[in-house]
């Protein structure tokens, strides 16, 4: 009898489990064990020796046939508990796929006639059959054990081993007149992307498999098969400036730190990836590209498809398809990818032959998960870095101080790059909204023309506002009242089209008031605008032009975003107004305006990061301005005298990074301190009063300097009232968070030092 310990999948559990089997098992490997009466998924942690008078379980079913990660990711997994306070069975359960949409799944297979069934049955299939799981698993064992039945793994066929076949544009092609539209669709895609496979093609929609159209351009010779003869091509190479060359040197060569790639917007950040990254691929090693966004996973996907053409590039994001996120998590741990592009949760991914993680905007709030799992990307990707020997990139224009500071101090090497890729920054003018004249309530006059002058030129216009819908508010003018969601302290949006109120926080919608709730008076106003009323005002003075909204009300799905973000890039001239969505990665060439509205709004908030933010936010969604050519940023505020536009004025990021380094070493913030947020929630004011000095004193037992119970911004969210603990110290011993954490796991939420205090 052999004796492990297990890691369960999920379910916050910090402690491993003791199991037996008749087997020997391999680290890394995937079982199925009863947990408390439920069959659950666990990866084999380490072998261990029985623990005397005690009973010890049996394993169930062994999923794995062998290890699907080795001891590297062993560690990673130890380390990340450790160093995050993150229950070891999340990190476990993020690591792999869902038990539910693996390719194995249990089967019972009956090995004589008195078992009452003739076919194999599914396990979830068999204990359906029962009201009672505890008695249907006393049967299946007695059937196993009398040797009636027998279980077995079932895989599901979705992959076939069918030769890939590549193809690519006839080098003599000329024109091709008179094609269809189908036709003309993929020949563009092969124009912008080089050599592809069928396969890439008809999963990506360029064409259906049922089209006869590869048959007829093949018949034309407008393509043509191409033997790659298992050679990776690399194609559409670009001259690097010295700022470029410079840096790739220094990335290729210095690998025992990571590096900060700290360059303004437009400088070609990603055309120093590829050729980071080149020399890696070459060798069969593999790279993950990390990006905060959804929606900038697309562009990436086609910029590295048209460098590294017949490289296998996949994806992974919450928004695959399960089949498709699954074949993807499968290619990555039996190392049938080159580059992996992806969302935060990529961090964890098992890569075999993984060399070297790009992290892209790294600025991004995005990369710190408040939610579920808390953790923030920039830390878990330093450990892995530690543990894996891995070559590590921050990349950004606005780097958080963080990083910064490391950069800065000689933790990181950094890389700069001061000037664009073969253009100019854009033109910044800050308008005074207190003294220049208005055409409407929203736009200055100059900011009109502007517009217009870009729009005859047949180009496009961004506006960015901080908020969606058409109001901020609805207020009643007689007693001042705000209506406000019944379940979450926060006042309520007017949507005009929808004709309804919206809490924003927990989606309730409220129908309009007729009159004010608490007077009952009729002097109802709607306050603030967002982005519907911007999209109404830009209709009604360019009535010819088409208007594009971009917000999480309008994109309700990947696809939806898919196809607004290509409307984008469609010549002609357009109006995008959109929120946080619109203000990175985009690449538009004939971009020449960007409005930003309302931008004294995140100054402002009660928040340590608010001014860092704010100045990221502007310079961000400014540098998609002139991307290829000139352009220009309109600025609308009420306080022009702030010394943050100055610094955006003059694409100077260092001088408010200067000015936060200072504020934040005399207030005791990160990156001087360690600042941990601990969230309590209850429907019960009194009782979470009382569990938060409870908490309050656990932390000052152990000496530790806690301020609180205080109010956060947001009092109640979706019907439970909160309450906030504050500690900033320099120094801080994760063993004595983390004893309070197990203790009050189920009461309160824990965040290492979180990129805002408004959460």
């Amino acid at each position: 009898m052999y004796y492990y310990e297990l890691i369960p999948f999920g379910g916050r559990l910090y402690n491993t489990y003791t199991f037996k089997s008749n087997n020997p098992l391999a680290v890394g490997q995937r079982v199925i064990v009863n947990l408390r009466n439920k069959l659950t998924s666990a990866l084999v942690y380490k072998q261990s020796e029985e623990i005397p008078n005690v009973k010890i379980k049996e394993i169930e079913f062994i999923l794995d046939e062998k290890p699907l990660i080795d001891a590297n990711h062993i560690k990673f997994i130890e380390k990340t508990a450790e160093d995050l306070l993150i229950p070891i069975s999340e990190i476990v359960k993020m690591m792999f796929p869902s038990t539910s949409n693996d390719l194995f799944r249990i089967r019972i297979v009956p090995l004589n006639p008195m078992v009452g069934f003739d076919k194999p049955i599914f396990l979830n299939d068999y204990f359906r059959k029962f009201k009672n799981k505890s008695e249907a698993r006393k049967k299946l064992k007695n059937l196993i054990d009398s040797n009636l039945v027998e279980l077995e793994s079932y895989t599901k066929k979705q992959r076939t081993n069918k030769k890939s076949v590549y193809i690519g544009l006839n080098k003599n092609l000329d024109g091709v007149p008179n094609i269809s539209k189908t036709a003309d669709k993929l020949i563009n895609y092969l124009r912008i992307n080089g050599v592809v496979s069928l396969e890439e093609i008809y999963s990506k929609n360029i064409i259906k498999k049922s089209s006869s159209t590869i048959d007829t351009l093949f018949k034309h010779k407008v393509i043509v098969e191409k033997n790659l003869k298992n050679t990776k091509t690399i194609s559409n190479t670009v001259d690097l400036t010295d700022e470029q060359e410079k840096a790739v040197e220094n990335i290729k060569k210095f690998k025992d730190k990571p590096h900060l790639l700290y360059g303004v917007t437009g400088s070609g950040k990603t055309e120093v990836f590829f050729d980071i990254a080149q020399p890696l691929l070459e060798r069969g090693k593999k790279v993950l590209i990390l990006v905060p966004e959804i929606s900038l996973t697309p562009q990436m996907f086609t910029r590295i498809k048209k460098r590294f053409a017949s490289y296998k590039v996949i994806t992974y994001h919450s928004n695959l398809k399960p089949k498709e996120r699954l074949n993807n998590w499968y290619d990555l741990v039996n190392g049938e990818m080159d580059v992996l592009i992806g969302t935060r949760s990529s961090i964890w991914m098992p890569i075999k032959d993984l060399e070297m993680i790009i992290i892209d905007e790294q600025h991004d709030d995005s990369f710190y998960q408040d939610e579920q799992v808390i953790y923030d990307t920039m830390r878990v990707s330093e450990i892995r870095k530690e543990i894996e020997d891995l070559n590590l990139v921050f990349a950004s224009a606005t780097p958080r101080l963080n990083e910064l500071i490391k950069a800065k101090n000689g933790d990181y090497y950094l890389q700069k790059l001061e000037k664009r890729y073969l253009t100019k920054m854009p033109d910044v003018e800050v308008i005074d909204m207190k003294k220049e004249k208005k055409v409407s309530w929203l736009f200055s006059k100059k900011t009109l023309v502007n517009i217009k002058e870009i729009l005859d030129q047949q180009n496009k216009v961004i506006i960015f506002t901080p908020t969606r819908g058409h109001s901020n508010y609805v207020l009643c003018t007689d007693c001042g009242h705000v209506f406000k969601c019944d379940d979450c302290d926060v006042s309520l949006t007017y949507h005009k089209s929808e004709e309804k109120l919206e809490c924003h926080y927990c989606g309730k919608d409220y129908q309009i008031p007729q009159k004010c709730e608490k007077c009952g008076g009729y002097n109802l106003q709607t306050r603030g605008y967002g982005t519907e009323r911007v999209v109404n005002e830009m209709v009604k003075f360019f009535p010819s032009t088409e208007v594009l909204r971009v917000d999480r009300t309008v994109i309700n799905s990947f696809d939806d975003l898919k196809k607004t973000f290509k409307r984008f890039y469609d010549k002609g001239p357009k109006i995008i107004v959109g929120t946080k969505m619109i203000t990175k990665g985009l690449d538009i060439s004939d971009l020449k305006l960007v409005v930003i509205m309302d931008s004294d709004r995140y100054s402002y908030f009660p928040d340590y990061r608010s001014y860092e933010t704010t100045a990221s936010l502007i310079m961000q969604v400014a540098g998609r301005a002139g991307r290829k050519g000139s352009g220009k940023v309109l600025i609308q505020t009420f306080n022009p005298e702030d010394e943050i536009f100055h610094a955006i004025k003059n694409h100077d990021y260092n001088l408010i990074a200067k000015k936060e380094f200072a504020k934040r070493e005399k207030y005791g913030y990160p990156p001087f301190s360690n600042l941990i947020l601990i969230m309590l929630k209850d429907k019960d004011k009194n009782k979470l009063e009382q569990k938060a000095q409870i908490i309050k004193n656990e932390f000052k037992n152990l000496n530790i300097n806690i301020n609180g119970p205080i109010d956060p911004l947001i009092k109640k969210i979706k019907g439970e009232y909160r309450k906030q603990l504050i500690i900033k110290q320099k120094d801080i011993s994760k063993k004595d968070l983390l004893t309070i954490q197990k203790k009050y796991d189920n009461d309160m939420k824990l965040f290492l030092n979180p990129p805002t205090t408004f959460l």
